[in-house]
């Protein structure tokens, strides 16, 4: 019965091929490969544990096998995944089976580049790097397809009062998936690293140092902009960072943008009374958590994906001929006269497709904003050009098939939301109007001071909505344009002085254009109505907002 089931667990293995499956362009190998993923399901049908008591180092060996087929990969199909997984779903997650696996499966596969950042007894943090070999010279762990998903199931099966045993097994090879130099890997170890957040005791991350270690490793990895993975590697490693800082410096405020709940202790005392009467730990936890979010926002966002990724996916560029490839040329090189550099066609960005990592990134500001809370303020001068930048770009003047109305709709309010397939020529206008509402809802004493640069921006959108509809016949258009009227709602409820003094200025210019983004609005306030009735004349699906914004 042994032999049996080591034979097919055997045949069961994924070939160390799949772990370079998109760079493979031999057709005998790639047919190889297909060949052995169409048995992977009838030899997982053949397998029976129900009948048989396996030990420990059977059971692992049943994890180290069942585990990688439960991935959402190139070897498996949603068949053998569902099969996979329930098989292995009958083993017993116990201690000493999370502990024999780490020990016997994972950790020799990493045994010969130690992570240089850890201690290798301890997995404290070590001060400066250790003076090991080049650890990317050699990484047998990579011929392991799916060896992240071995190590998850250790993750999730570690109860919280355990993980300071298994610390320096579970550790290491989680921080190589998260530092190693190509990006998918580096998305596989972001997500490792959430899982452990939702288990580890935050007092461990604080007493061994890793807490600093995490965030310094994860705010690093924003700066791999040129892999096309680098999207998903953004939309991961955001919410984990957020995750990681809440985990180990909690705000005080279940709500950031809230105002301290009124005590008979704190009833009609200042912000510098309440400062001083913090402990010193508490202070500097406080202090450390806005440090962090304030490094989050401005160095690696706004300061590296955002300032050095382009607005839109560049045209690939015509080839240009290299002089010097000539050998006629160089044989003559004192002589010959410099080559005329031919111009490039079709250089310009096309409008249809914004850059995706823009995007992205886009799309991970609100919950960072909104982390921050009324901190962000310090940060106005920095995003609302940026944002407004966005929402001033061209608006594709056919219709594209990439999303539909309710999906963009949904995704425009909340972009927590399928970000995985976020896409399309509006997906960053509504990701830029999703964080003007996030500032004027987390910022709103600040916000008037930037009410006309935001108006600016919500106009210059609005005529390239109108002027696109002459020959766009999208029904996105229509929620974009839904959501500029929700937006000015919210900026006229925050600061009721911009309906005087910027919204009547646009009706004055060309009430016929803009009527139909704050022409609602003037009138509403003229009828002493609430403002929320404002967007439901124009747009009628807007009902939520009707119960939700009323004049200031």
């Amino acid at each position: 019965m042994a032999t049996t089931l080591d034979a097919l667990l055997d045949a069961l293995v994924v070939p160390p091929a799949f772990s370079r499956y998109d760079r493979i362009t031999d057709t005998a190998a790639l047919s190889d490969m297909q060949a052995w993923k169409s048995r992977v399901l009838p030899t997982l049908s053949q397998l029976d544990l129900s009948s048989s008591s396996p030990s420990t180092a059977e059971q692992a060996n049943l994890v180290r096998v069942l585990a990688p087929l439960t991935a959402s990969a190139p070897w498996t199909s949603s068949e053998s995944r569902t099969l996979a997984a329930a098989l292995l779903a009958t083993v017993s997650p116990t201690a000493t089976l999370v502990t024999y696996t780490l020990s016997n499966v994972v950790k020799p596969l990493f045994a010969a580049t130690p992570h240089p950042r850890l201690h290798l007894a301890t997995a404290r943090a070590l001060a400066r790097p250790a003076d090991t070999q080049d650890t990317y010279h050699h990484q047998p762990w990579k011929d392991h397809p799916g060896l992240e998903e071995v190590l998850r199931w250790c993750i999730l099966n570690t109860q919280s009062s355990t993980y300071e045993q298994i610390w320096p097994l579970i550790l290491p090879p989680t921080m190589t998936f998260l530092d190693d130099y190509e990006v998918p890997y580096k998305v596989l170890g972001v997500r490792l690293i959430s899982d452990m957040l939702t288990r580890v005791p935050p007092e461990l991350l604080l007493r061994t140092g890793v807490d600093a270690l995490l965030f310094t490793s994860l705010t690093n990895a924003l700066n791999h902009l040129r892999d096309p993975s680098t999207p998903e590697l953004i939309r991961a490693t955001v919410p984990t960072t957020l995750q990681l800082i809440d985990l180990t410096t909690p705000s005080l405020f279940p709500n950031p943008s809230s105002p301290l709940p009124s005590t008979d202790d704190t009833r009609g005392a200042s912000s510098k009374d309440l400062s001083l009467s913090l402990s010193p730990s508490l202070h500097r936890s406080l202090a450390t958590r806005f440090d962090r979010l304030s490094t989050l926002l401005s160095s690696s966002i706004l300061g590296t994906v955002i300032l050095y990724t382009p607005t839109a996916v560049p045209s690939e560029p015509a080839p240009i001929v290299d002089p010097f490839s000539d050998q006629d040329h160089v044989a003559s090189d004192s002589e010959s006269e410099p080559c005329p550099t031919q111009p490039v066609q079709g250089a310009q960005s096309s409008i249809n497709a914004p850059h995706p990592t823009l995007v992205a990134a886009a799309y991970v500001l609100p919950p960072v904003i909104s982390a921050l809370g009324v901190g962000a303020t310090r940060f106005l001068k920095g995003v609302v050009p940026v944002v407004v930048g966005w929402l001033a770009l061209s608006i594709p003047t056919t219709a594209s098939p990439d999303s539909t109305v309710d999906d963009l709709s949904e995704r425009g309010r909340d972009p927590g939301r399928s970000q995985e397939t976020v896409e399309g020529p509006f997906a960053l206008h509504l990701a830029a109007l999703h964080v003007v509402s996030v500032l004027i809802g987390t910022c709103p004493s600040r916000i008037g001071r930037w009410a006309t640069t935001i108006t600016d921006g919500l106009a210059r959108c609005w005529v390239n909505c109108v002027d696109a509809m002459t020959t766009n016949t999208a029904p996105q258009l229509g929620v974009l344009q839904g959501r500029l009227q929700e937006v000015a709602v919210e900026l006229a409820s925050a600061y009721p002085y911009v309906i005087r003094n910027e919204f009547s200025k646009l009706l004055a210019f060309d009430r016929m254009l803009f009527d139909g983004l704050v022409g609602a609005i003037c009138t509403t306030l003229s009828d002493d109505a609430p403002l929320g009735n404002a967007v439901a004349k124009n747009n009628p699906g807007s009902a939520t907002l009707q119960n939700s914004v009323k004049v200031s």
